[in-house]
């Protein structure tokens, strides 16, 4: 690898993550593509994941820890990590899943082949224990007219360039955008005229067990219907796409095969 190679910041929040967080920081460790910085972030955790990061960072100085004295949320959690990044273009990762190995080099490529591009994505697999599930699809040329019918980017594996999302502020902090902070900034990425596509490629390997469905509450649903709601206006679109406000809240009361099905007709 090339010492000039672009420098990729990889930022997590965690919050009694310990569980399962080995696993997603050997995925990382084990990208083909080696010029990156981890940074993540802590949330006063109160199970090991602190002893964890520590040691981590002790044997890799790629590794940087930040830690809250209180539990302040993900979207704080990143935005401190997004103040503390050195790279030129910013990766996701959540701490209970785990990216393929050469995500984050097939990621690199994209944006530095095509600079129209402001964000790259990928497909997700989901899995528990050892046994893959579903492959979780994503559009490869969203626009704002899909907003409304699902997300454009499974945010987790997201790679964006680092003067865009310092330019969109980070995530937003409000009573609306508690775990649909990754709704939010869609939105205001697409009214700031930026650019994204996902690589039709499974390079990000999703948790889903039934500690994640039980994360996916009827009030985090509501939160991104207010959001499809107002950010119908936000990026111009016709009045009749805040039907789609509605979608979330139908997506909580139907079971993960037809939500998956309904997935694929939309992003049609």
């Amino acid at each position: 690898m090339k010492e000039n190679r672009t420098l990729v910041s990889i930022i997590m929040g965690v919050y009694n993550g310990g569980i399962f967080l080995r696993e997603a920081m050997n995925s990382i460790l084990a990208q083909t593509y080696q010029n990156w910085e981890l940074v993540v972030c802590n949330d006063a955790s109160t199970d090991d994941t602190g002893a964890i990061l520590k040691e981590y960072a002790s044997k890799d100085s790629r590794i940087r820890v930040i830690d809250h004295n209180i539990n302040k949320g993900l979207a704080s959690s990143l935005n401190d990590c997004l103040e503390r990044v050195r790279g030129e273009y910013i990766a996701r990762m959540d701490c209970d899943d785990k990216s393929v190995p050469n995500r984050l080099e097939r990621q690199v490529e994209y944006l530095d082949s095509h600079q129209d591009c402001d964000l790259v994505g990928t497909f997700m697999q989901a899995f528990s224990g050892e046994k893959l599930l579903h492959v979780i699809e994503t559009k490869e040329n969203p626009t704002k007219y899909d907003l409304p019918k699902g997300t454009p980017f499974a945010h987790a594996t997201i790679m964006v360039r680092t003067s865009v999302m310092k330019a969109l502020g980070g995530y937003c902090i409000s009573r609306h955008t508690v775990r649909t902070e990754d709704v939010d900034l869609w939105y205001r990425f697409f009214a700031k005229g930026y650019r994204g596509v996902n690589i039709p490629e499974v390079l990000y390997l999703v948790r889903m067990d039934s500690a994640a469905y039980q994360r996916r509450k009827l009030k985090y649903m509501l939160h991104a219907s207010y959001i499809i709601w107002y950010g119908c206006d936000m990026v111009g679109l016709p009045v009749w796409y805040k039907v789609f406000c509605l979608k979330p809240i139908l997506s909580w009361l139907f079971p993960a095969k037809v939500k998956i099905a309904l997935r694929k007709v939309l992003l049609r």
